[in-house]
């Protein structure tokens, strides 16, 4: 021990005599007689000082403790709240950073943790509260400091916290010393050593808050584009009301407690209450103290009456903008997501909040040591109904418990059920209902009263009220009426406010009776200030009123008072005053300005003036549903005087388009259908008529506008919504019910077409449009409109939709339960699809190694499961794409059916290694061993849906039922004689199994029994019940929901719909492929069916539609080559089925029997240069027979695959002989002015885009003549368009 003291003495006088600072922790062993315990040791902590430095040492003061700091920051803030109201407007900062110091000297205390430069930090934050002794003798020198002051607090709630977290005390573990942290307590102490100067001088400052969260050089502008891509809510609302100063501090204290706490579990915090109890004041104070404290992330708010505002789709997408900007390393993280899945806007809610939300902070190690980060959530309630937010209700309850605990959500909402429902089970939300009643509460509304009574007596000095008007008595009269709603007190006060007289109303309000209750508060508040708005005995008044403000109520939007005057101006043709005259009178229950959108001043006010028994009055009592049915009205009238064929001005091209709408446009186009169909209609003839004649007149008009204000896919769902109304509540009418099923035919088929530009509604919409529909007899005379020779089909296809073609054969497809979604998986990957766009809504979910081989979806939609041919299952979940746990591998083959049990609780499979695995789901364990008894591969399995049972069937010929509970056998083998079993469906009532199979047949198992199923209404006697009719395979069948149709798909590439009873083919509704058609299946609503092929499309088909796929087929095979002879009149086409043919330009039908090769035709051509006449047939003649080459010559050419040349007298259509010289390349013309680039027909000599081809066969030929294009496609059609005005060269 002296030796060592004797070293370190040498050595510390070298130092000392270098000059230098230096500090010694020196570890000693105990030298005792007793025994010593491993570990034990004492330390020795020494600061060596260069002489010279000595007295400067010596004369600096001892430095203080953290926890000594702590102790007397917390003294200051004590003294500083209490200096009076002079700092009322800063008192939330000092309650906020008293709660937070306090927080954290209760943690330290006692307990010895030494780092020099924290005690120096803590020292100066100490040191910067010099002035709270100053203050209390001059508490009138605050106003001035005020902005340093706040700085101040805020300061120290930021350096708190980060103390907290260099202790180990905070989110994450605790900060290592490293340069990173000497830079976070440079820019501390810069920060507290300028405002402590400020302070002592009396010089207010700009001080920036110093945050010590990272902040990275990433690319801010690429970050800021991709943001963008959501398509964020606009919430930008700078006149949002904040807690008046001095209310709401015990509930503000206790949600920044919250804030800043790591000790809480609960990262959200849901504050609910009456209507007008000031959640939204309160968010709003949360929110804007957040930002100061450079602690907010994201703030949204639902408006009830804004539809950009209440709509449950744009929460997550907004949120995940505005912390993208909050911070550019979260933004970089959501660019990825972005750039991952491009339709993320589309995606699930559930898949944009692990997307954009869990996974972005998950990547981000820092965030657990940078405090928290605020998302502030306000009148969940008013978004959207409860049907709608359900949701979201349910991904905002269970999925925030996956954020990093530093992400704390603030939401506010009344209780409804729903809400309540949603939150109140999971254990990290903290819920905390506004009591009205309390004491606190019933101050804080005095306090409001008092506030804006002052300012009604400063805003009146002629009437010379006293300095203390309105007094404490008759400040506690109004307070005692206000029950406890601050919504209550905002409307007295702006009741008296906007008085002539003050005192007199002020009187009136507080000689009214006592309320009994909160809802009976609110109403008589209403009740008084709309007694005085008006005189209530004029008619007009009161029928402004009425029709003004139910306008404003209904309004999906906000509507400026000069939208307002257009569309109340269509009703009834009689004189209207500007609606601004009656407005004038509504101050106190409407929020409104000359130029700016009208809206209710509260939403309770609403509330009260719908509903009869609480409004009390006939006078101004607003009908929601009346007024719906009459907004509806207006805005077909509004539209009907407006819209008109290229309202824009533009030019058809194959970019984009801005053109800029009245609102009166946009609203009315956006909203008359919700309106409608948000009315109870009665069936009136007069409305009847108004929309029959708007869609006969207008319907194209509104594609097009909608498509101009680039929402051309809401026409969907629009019309949808339009024919289950006219459906229901104008059955009678039929014209009408036939219109609107052509036009929800017409968005489905061809919204794809006209979202690429509004003029193609008429260019490419309508022309291919089926002739023999209501739709096109309506508007096919528009001189303008392209012509389809002959028409392109008569009428519409079953073929609802067909999902894009990411490459490869269709191996299986699945539907959610709820109808919402798609999938289908080829060999590589499993798409997820939305049912109703075809828009892929997840990025692929992709096979690795091995091919995918079956997939099914799981009852609650949550999760996909998948079969490969490396024998593995594996779960995805269904909403991001992700999979969820390793791959699940027992078998020794490859997987060819899958079954989630009806409660999800197991999931079966069955392999080409002949067994059967039934495994649980939630945890991926195996429940009984795999269950054996096939002796070939296993290719279907079905579930029974009443009992724990399922059925298997194999390439063995056979079908076993077995027992999910118990792996055991519940019947003996069922023996399929015929061939392997394919594919097994049970009925709804699970008495019966039906089977196919690759014998080309369909039967019926009684379920219970095992035996074949007769056809007891055989014409002659019971037979087995067998379906038959495919020519090949069949690969898989699908029961609908009802039971009634059975849907078998086949290798011969056609989908066949059968009678369950009967076995009947159901032949018209038969759907097809081009190549074999690998699964089917139904929508969960029976109306529809989806197929899957080796074509490599997913198709949604119509199940009752009994028209044509396409065009006519003309050819049996593909179309290869076209020509136009030279007048133009007529067509020549060959194609692979070995055929020439040759049709009229104008009408599109044949005009001779086909010419027969013995070889796929590759070229032809007219050799009638020389021969064609210019007038020798009369206008009256028949135009085929104009056209048929009788009275010409000239010669017919065709070469076939081979280079073998052919040729036919042009009218008699005989054999000529032929040479290579008479090859049709020879006699083959200019292709035409008409070219393809894609799917958009360009006219080459002006580059001047004409139409856009909707989706169809592939292209495979073209040619074109004038005005005129033939086009030959894959499967055999011809399209013939005509574009009337293009001249003709």
């Amino acid at each position: 021990m002296h030796e060592s003291m004797d070293v370190l003495g040498l050595w510390m006088m070298m130092i000392v005599r270098a000059g230098q600072d230096q500090d010694l922790l020196i570890h000693l062993r105990p030298h005792l007689e007793r025994r010593v315990d491993k570990g034990d040791h004492w330390q020795l902590f020494i600061r060596l000082h260069g002489t010279e430095n000595i007295r400067d040492i010596a004369e600096q003061p001892q430095v203080e403790s953290v926890e000594s700091c702590m102790a007397q920051i917390v003294s200051n803030l004590e003294t500083f709240m209490a200096v009076g109201d002079a700092v009322a407007e800063i008192n939330p900062y000092a309650k906020i950073a008293w709660k937070l110091v306090s927080a954290y000297y209760t943690i330290i205390k006692g307990q010895v943790d030494r780092y020099a430069r924290l005690e120096d930090l803590s020292g100066l934050m100490r040191d910067s509260y010099a002035f709270v002794e100053n203050i209390k003798s001059f508490p009138e020198k605050i106003p001035a400091l005020e902005g340093t002051i706040r700085t101040l607090l805020s300061q120290t709630v930021e350096c708190t916290m980060f103390l907290r977290e260099c202790g180990g005390h905070g989110f994450g573990q605790r900060l290592a010393f490293s340069a990173w942290t000497d830079r976070q307590i440079n820019g501390f102490m810069q920060s507290f050593t300028a405002l402590k100067q400020s302070l002592e001088t009396g010089t207010s400052i700009q001080a920036a808050l110093v945050c010590f969260r990272l902040d990275e050089n990433v690319n801010k502008l690429l970050n800021a584009q991709a943001l963008l891509k959501l398509g964020p809510a606009d919430m930008d609302d700078a006149a949002r009301s904040e807690c008046l100063p001095k209310t709401r501090m015990d509930i503000l204290t206790e949600i920044f407690a919250w804030i800043s706490m790591p000790t809480s579990k609960c990262n959200v915090y849901w504050l609910h209450g009456f209507p007008g109890a000031g959640k939204s004041t309160i968010s709003t104070s949360v929110a804007n103290i957040s930002r100061d404290l450079r602690r907010l992330g994201a703030f949204a708010f639902f408006t009830r009456g804004v539809a950009a505002r209440n709509d449950p789709a744009m929460l997550i997408r907004t949120l995940a903008h505005q912390l993208g900007e909050f911070d550019h390393r979260i933004g970089s993280a959501i660019a990825k997501a972005i750039e991952e899945i491009p339709s993320i806007r589309q995606a699930p809610l559930r898949c944009q909040f692990q997307k954009l939300l869990v996974e972005p902070f998950a990547s981000l190690d820092d965030c657990l040591r940078e405090g928290p980060i605020l998302i502030v959530i306000d009148a969940l309630d008013e978004c959207g109904q409860s049907g709608a937010r359900e949701e979201l209700l349910k991904v905002l309850a269970s999925e925030s418990a996956r954020l990093p605990p530093t992400v704390r959500i603030f939401i506010t909402s009344r209780a409804e059920r729903d809400i309540r429902s949603a939150f109140s089970s999971y254990p990290h939300i903290f819920s905390r209902e506004i009591d009205i009643t309390s004491p606190t509460n019933e101050q804080d509304v005095r306090t409001y009263i008092h506030h804006r009574m002052v300012h009604i007596r400063l805003q009146n000095e002629w009437l010379e009220l006293p300095s203390d008007w309105p007094g404490k008595a008759q400040t506690e009269a109004l307070a005692l009426r206000a029950s406890g709603l601050f919504i209550w007190a905002y409307t007295a006060c702006r009741y008296i406010e906007k008085g002539q007289d003050p005192e007199e109303r002020l009187s009136q309000l507080i000689h009214s009776a006592l309320y009994a209750d909160a809802e009976a508060a609110l109403d008589g508040i209403y009740i008084t200030a709309l007694e005085s708005a008006g005189i209530w005995d004029d008619v007009a008044f009161a029928t402004d009123f009425r029709e003004i403000v139910g306008l404003v109520i209904v309004a999906e939007n906000p509507l400026t008072a000069h939208t307002i005057d257009l569309l109340n101006a269509n009703m009834e043709g009689r004189r209207r005053r500007p609606c601004l005259h009656t407005i004038r009178h509504l101050g106190t229950v409407l929020q409104w300005a000359e130029e700016k959108p009208i809206c209710v001043m509260h939403p309770s006010f609403a509330d009260f003036i719908t509903e009869k028994r609480r409004s009390r009055s006939d006078m101004w009592f607003i009908d929601r549903s009346a007024e719906h049915l009459r907004v509806a009205r207006l805005c077909i009238a509004r539209l009907g005087k407006t819209l008109e064929k290229n309202i824009g001005g533009l030019k058809l091209s194959t970019s984009g388009w801005k053109v800029a709408l009245p609102e009166d446009i946009v609203y009315s186009a956006g909203h008359w259908v919700d309106h409608l169909c948000d009315s109870e209609m009665c069936g009136d003839k007069e409305v009847v008529e108004e929309i029959d004649a708007f869609l006969r007149s207008h319907f194209l008009h509104w594609i097009e506008v909608m498509t101009v204000m680039r929402k051309a896919r809401q026409t969907i769902g629009l019309m949808i919504r339009l024919k289950e109304c006219v459906d229901t509540h104008y059955a009678s009418y039929e014209e009408l019910c036939a219109f609107t099923k052509d036009a929800v035919r017409f968005c489905q088929a061809y919204t794809h077409v006209y979202e690429q530009h509004p003029l193609l509604v008429y260019r490419s919409a309508l022309p291919f449009t089926p002739r023999a529909t209501t739709l096109f007899q309506r508007f096919k005379d528009d001189p303008e409109v392209p012509i389809v020779a002959g028409g392109f089909r008569e009428h519409w296809s079953p073929l609802l939709i067909e999902f894009g073609r990411p490459g490869g054969n269709v191996v299986s497809i699945s539907c959610s339960s709820d109808g919402q979604y798609t999938a289908s998986a080829n060999l590589r990957n499993i798409f997820v699809w939305d049912s109703t766009s075809g828009e892929l809504v997840t990025k692929p979910m992709q096979a690795g190694k091995s091919d995918f081989t079956a997939i099914t979806f799981s009852p609650d939609n949550r999760h996909i499961a998948s079969g490969s041919t490396d024998g593995g299952v594996r779960l995805w979940d269904a909403s991001s794409g992700d999979q969820v746990g390793s791959a699940l591998k027992q078998h020794s083959g490859p997987i060819y059916a899958l079954e989630f049990s009806n409660d999800a609780s197991m999931l079966v499979s069955a392999s080409k290694d002949q067994t059967i695995i039934v495994w649980d789901a939630s945890d991926g364990s195996m429940i009984h061993p795999p269950l054996t008894g096939h002796q070939k591969t296993i290719l279907a399995l079905a579930f029974s849906p009443v009992e724990s049972r399922f059925a298997s069937g194999s390439r063995d010929r056979s079908i076993r039922i077995w027992d999910a509970a118990t792996g055991e056998e519940a019947l003996p083998p069922i023996n399929h004689r015929g061939g392997g079993v394919t594919s097994l469906v049970y009925t709804s009532d699970g008495n019966r199994i039906i089977s196919g199979s690759d014998d080309r047949t369909i039967r019926v198992w009684d379920a219970h029994q095992g035996t074949q199923v007769y056809n007891l209404h055989a014409a002659l006697q019971p037979s087995p019940l067998v379906f038959t009719g495919h020519q090949s395979d069949i690969f898989a069948i699908a029961i609908s929901p009802c039971g009634t149709l059975l849907a078998s798909a086949s290798k011969d590439t056609t989908v066949r719909l059968w009678d369950v009873s009967t076995g009947q083919e159901l032949s018209h509704l038969l759907r097809q492929h081009r190549l074999p058609v690998r699964a089917v299946t139904f929508s969960h609503d029976g109306k529809r069916i989806v197929t899957g092929s080796h074509d490599t499309t997913v198709r949604v088909w119509d199940v009752e539609s009994v028209g044509s796929m396409g065009g006519t087929r003309l050819h049996k095979g593909l179309v290869s080559h076209l020509a136009f002879s030279a007048d133009g009149t007529r067509i020549m086409s060959g194609g692979l089925d070995k055929t020439v043919r040759m049709w009229s330009a104008e009408s599109g039908r044949a005009l001779m029997e086909p010419l027969r090769l013995e070889r796929e035709v590759s070229v032809v051509a007219f050799d009638d240069a020389d021969h064609h006449d210019h007038g020798d047939h009369g206008e009256d003649a028949d135009a085929d027979t104009r056209d048929s080459g009788e009275k010409r010559g000239g010669r017919i050419l065709a070469a076939d695959k081979h280079g073998a040349v052919f040729a036919w007298d042009m009218v008699t259509r005989t054999p000529l002989t032929a040479t290579p010289a008479d090859h049709p390349a020879s006699y083959a013309r200019d292709l035409g002015r008409l070219v393809l680039e894609g799917r958009w027909i360009v006219d080459k000599t002006t580059d001047e885009a004409m139409s856009l081809l909707p989706n169809m066969s592939p292209a495979k030929a073209r040619a074109s003549h004038g005005h005129k294009m033939a086009i030959g496609l894959a499967n055999g059609s011809i399209v013939i368009l005509h574009f009337p005005g293009l001249v003709a060269s």
